[in-house]
């Protein structure tokens, strides 16, 4: 179900990469960075502004950046800062030109031979500036487009693997922001941005060069001004990166809560919660708004001191190349050689502003996700060479002593001293109150957690000496909302194997009474069930989940619930279903239940309160526990019925 607090209103081919190894940091370490920098009201963290002039994050390393580049990738690179380069020392060579073409239109008559000579070196030029900038755009952009790919696909894989402990903590949504936005302002700021960064900073060293070289006093005089411009800059450069961090955090809240609205719009339109789900969107996007236009307001200030100062610049260099000229101390031609190289070196410092704003994101941006990529998940599902892989799994199952606290809920210790066994081909259901333990030990087994202490046995092992992967495939579970993918029946069904066929997908849906209705469709298996199986009926999907989940002929049968969320007649259909696969296999079955009436021909009944196993044993063993919990809460449920 939705979480409905969500809406109370609130202030190509396959390349081999290899990755730098950087010291993985734990979920812990993860949650309390998270934590540090969140923008919630009410926070420790500063408000932007004052993080702006009390130094700003952590520096980050640029080449981190390039943790996935190949050696492809690298030499790409190379081609692309060499081709930059030339472009950008070239550039600048235009005002030595310019002043060979002054001296000549200074000559009585024209010098022809000077004015012809530099309108061929403009052509060459531009030619060579026409080769340059296209080697250096397809360089830059074709390795960061390959390397965004793979840090895609890595950062995918990486968040699919991580513990369910993790997602406790950390909202999917906002990840799935990080995901999509965040690799956008990578590729961005290590592609062209990167390659225009470097051809202005280029463009200003050859150009001060020229102006020393024609004019060293000149440029001498024009530079006094360079210490306002640099500190500008940096500032500038600096508080975009800040800006960029936090707005990404914000943005990726404001956006985690308009996916969830419309993910979940008809919970929310049956509760006329649009407003209420409006106005927390609106919370988000107001609160980066008013921090934006306090930031900006000096920014603007700043970013106006710059550019003053460089026409304050251009003024004093005019003023004093006149007067020299004027006392024959230097040629006309020198002084605008020394000027406009000087200007054009100054000028790509205000068009370097953007491009290094660009990459100072990219930095921001890299640095959360890597954070995200670098910490190491508790139970590593990844690796498919650690851990035992049996030969077969009998299905016997143990808990002994075992005692569990949720990661996210320290405080709240949800099993106490438990102790279970289970044979091979038993079904065995749980029951008691809500909270009180009855789906915790499917988490257990499937090592989706690991017990705080004692331990979880699967016929005689440890589960922590298997296979991750060997062992989740030993189970086939169907839970109490069954999920169902934007795809058709059949696809859905696949999911739960290796290379399902249609004959065993058909085969499957017989067993869960569910090949019936599927054929009544008008594409049969061949239906799409749109968005979260939308167009499928509760009963339904749940038929296809089973499917789903035998299809892949587990030896461990987890039913959660599986039957709670429907009306009467779907919950005979789907019962009659689970009853008949009980029935016709030889599968351990645990089975999690609110109805009692659902397991009372289970093999044993497990009966627990606040962690504890309290009661257990066969329905009628049970029932003649005088004042017994399961005594008490089956009567009640049948006077109910």
């Amino acid at each position: 179900m939705p979480r409905l607090d969500k809406y109370d209103l609130v202030p190509s081919d396959e390349i081999s990469y290899q990755r730098v190894e950087t010291p993985r940091a734990t979920a812990a370490d993860f949650k309390a960075k998270r934590d540090g920098t969140s923008s919630e009201s009410g926070s420790s963290e500063p408000k932007l502004l004052d993080e702006v002039m009390n130094g700003g994050p952590t520096s980050f390393k640029f080449a981190s950046l390039y943790r996935y580049a190949t050696t492809f990738d690298k030499v790409l690179l190379g081609v692309g800062i060499v081709a930059t380069g030339a472009n950008g020392a070239l550039f600048p060579l235009l005002a030595i030109v310019f002043g060979d073409v002054l001296s000549g239109f200074a000559s009585t008559p024209v010098d022809m031979d000077k004015v012809n000579s530099a309108a061929l070196d403009y052509l060459y030029i531009a030619i060579f500036m026409f080769i340059t900038d296209y080697i250096s755009y397809v360089a830059f952009y074709y390795s960061a487009e390959r390397q965004m790919k793979v840090l895609r696909s890595e950062a995918l894989k990486h968040m699919l693997y991580m513990d369910i402990s993790w997602y406790d903590e950390n909202d999917a949504l906002q990840l799935s922001s990080r995901l999509t936005g965040d690799t956008v302002r990578i590729k961005d700021g290590m592609g062209q941005k990167l390659g225009d960064s470097f051809r202005f900073v280029i463009q200003f060293i050859v150009g001060f060069i020229i102006g020393f070289a024609r004019g060293w006093d000149i440029t001498l005089v024009m530079a006094c001004v360079m210490p306002v411009m640099t500190v500008s800059l940096s500032w500038l450069i600096k508080t975009m990166r800040i800006k960029s961090d936090w707005a990404q955090k914000v943005y990726a809240e404001a956006g985690s809560v308009a996916e969830e609205t419309l993910g979940s719009i008809r919970t929310v339109a049956s509760l006329n919660g649009e407003h209420k789900a409006i106005a927390k969107f609106e919370n988000k996007v107001f609160e980066a708004e008013r921090e934006n236009i306090a930031l900006h307001k000096m920014s603007s200030a700043v970013f106006a001191m710059f550019l003053a100062s460089i026409w304050v610049m251009y003024s004093i260099g005019l003023w004093y190349g006149g007067w020299k000229a004027s006392k024959g101390d230097t040629t006309p031609g020198d002084v605008f050689a020394a000027f406009f190289g000087v200007m054009m070196g100054t000028g790509s410092l205000a068009q370097i502003s953007p491009n290094v704003t660009a990459v100072s994101k990219a930095a921001g941006a890299a640095e959360e996700l890597f954070t995200i990529l670098d910490t190491a998940s508790a139970i590593d599902a990844e690796k498919e060479d650690e851990g035992i892989i049996p030969e077969k799994c009998e299905g016997k199952i143990e808990a002994a002593d075992v005692n569990f606290t949720y990661p996210s809920r320290p405080d709240a210790q949800i099993l106490r001293d438990y102790n279970v066994t289970i044979e091979p081909g038993q079904t065995v259901a749980f029951a008691g109150a809500s909270g009180g333990g009855k789906s915790t030990l499917i988490g257990l087994i499937e090592r989706f957690y690991d017990p705080t202490s004692g331990t979880i046995y699967l016929d005689g092992r440890d589960v922590k000496t298997l296979n991750v992967k060997w062992l989740r495939s030993q189970i086939g579970m169907v839970s109490q909302e069954p999920v169902l993918f934007a795809t058709t029946i059949f696809e859905n069904i696949a999911m739960g194997g290796n290379n399902v066929t249609r004959e065993e997908a058909i085969e499957a849906c017989k067993l869960s009474n569910a090949h019936n209705f599927i054929m009544s469709l008008p594409e049969n298996y061949d239906t799409l069930v749109g968005e979260k199986g939308v167009s499928l009926s509760g009963g339904q999907k749940q038929r296809v989940a089973i499917a789903r989940a035998i299809v892949r002929k587990p030896n461990i049968l987890v039913l959660d619930e599986a039957t709670s969320a429907l009306d009467n007649e779907s919950e005979k259909i789907v019962q009659a279903a689970l009853n008949n696969l009980m029935a016709t296999t030889n599968m351990t079955t645990l089975v999690i239940a609110h109805r009692l009436s659902t397991i009372r021909n289970a093999d044993k009944i497990v009966v627990l309160n606040e962690g504890h196993i309290v009661e257990s044993g066969t329905h009628d063993e049970l029932l003649q526990i005088e004042h017994g919990i399961y005594q008490n809460m089956y009567r009640i449920q049948e006077l109910r019925s």
